[in-house]
């Protein structure tokens, strides 16, 4: 059927660090005559520029929605399209009585199946939503959360805790806002 869920490396949970100024440059030096006076002194100049350490951006836990409307494993395909429309939200997770997921629901699924199947409407969810899910844990890297969104073509990434319970979820959406807000800015490997 494909592949299970699988929990990514972990990396250290860390915060959104705020971002500072740029430095000022040196200024140019017009007193200097010759070519080698010029290399000399952008030499000094770059030698005197103080390295920065590479800051981190963000973490899943950092701009994931915690209010979510999900669904429980016996819903119907009926009950996940009144959920669709009343929530307004594109992507529902499928979790048992202990938070733990079991598929995702997406709202262009959800309208393909009514269309060609009109009478799927009393069939169980779990017939027509996706699984195995893909999902991260709360402390991945936005860069991780958008390689995988964009690798495996997904709208969204459910998030868990250690305990494989849903907290969470990011929409390509999510990241995009997250660019969008923080202006330029620089993403280390």
């Amino acid at each position: 059927m494909g592949r299970r869920i699988e929990t990514p490396v972990s990396a250290p949970s860390l915060q959104i660090k705020a971002t500072a100024a740029t430095q000022a440059v040196a200024k140019i030096h017009s007193n200097l005559k010759s070519p080698s006076q010029h290399a000399q002194q952008a030499i000094h100049d770059y030698q005197e520029h103080t390295e920065h350490e590479p800051q981190l951006v963000a973490y899943a836990t950092d701009i994931m929605a915690t209010e979510l409307k999900t669904l429980s494993t016996t819903a119907t395909v009926g009950d996940a399209w009144l959920a669709i429309k009343e929530s307004g939200y594109r992507h529902l997770p499928v979790i048992d009585e202990h938070h733990a997921i079991h598929a995702i629901v997406f709202d262009r699924d959800i309208m393909a199946t009514l269309i060609e199947t009109p009478k799927a409407i009393g069939n169980n969810i779990l017939q027509h939503a996706m699984h195995p899910v893909y999902c991260i844990l709360e402390n991945t890297d936005i860069r991780q959360t958008a390689q995988i969104l964009y690798q495996h073509d997904l709208g969204a990434l459910p998030v868990i805790n250690r305990q494989h319970q849903l907290t969470g979820i990011i929409t390509r959406t999510d990241l995009l806002r997250l660019l969008s807000h923080y202006g330029p800015m620089e993403l280390w490997a």
